[in-house]
């Protein structure tokens, strides 16, 4: 066989994988490498842990809590987009949410451990305009209040978007 064929066979069942990859990921619940890797050697893709590993980093998957309290893969947009609009109604994303306090031009949110990049996430989507962004740490996220808008305007828009919070604001 020449290169020319086997780079070409290569490159093929390389994209096959990692549509399959992501395929996986957005129809099923992966919660661990070790799962996913299972799955795909089961399927007949002759794969290993480092190559995983390299593909879930080249399609940007990342790891996000879910709404029974442990982790699982996303896709970078899609996912994270299905999931955002299934906790953004009155769902479960913001069961992980502690309090909202606004305070000046600023706002500080208190959410369980590892819930905050998901949740500032969900609020970037909405596209808040009393809002100029969120920035997420761990357990909290902070926020900035777009000049002329008041505390009363961001609580608004809050409970506008996210009806559940009502009874979070202080």
């Amino acid at each position: 066989m020449n290169e020319k064929f086997i780079k070409a066979h290569w490159m093929e069942s390389k994209n096959q994988r990692l549509a399959h990859i992501s395929d996986i990921i957005q129809n099923e619940q992966v919660t661990s490498q070790e799962q996913l890797l299972k799955t795909l050697l089961s399927q007949g893709f002759a794969v290993t842990q480092a190559t995983l590993s390299r593909d879930l980093k080249k399609l940007k998957i990342a790891k996000v809590p879910s709404t029974d309290g442990t982790y699982q893969y996303v896709l970078p947009n899609s996912s994270v987009s299905a999931s955002m609009s299934d906790f953004s109604g009155s769902s479960n994303i913001l069961n992980g949410l502690i309090s909202v306090e606004l305070s000046a031009n600023m706002g500080v949110i208190k959410t369980i451990p590892a819930f905050s990049s998901t949740i500032s996430a969900a609020i970037d989507s909405r596209k808040l305009k009393s809002l100029a962004g969120t920035i997420a740490g761990d357990d909290t996220i902070f926020f900035v209040i777009r000049e002329k808008f008041s505390h009363s305007d961001v609580k608004k828009e809050l409970i506008e978007k996210f009806p559940e919070l009502e009874n979070k604001l202080k």
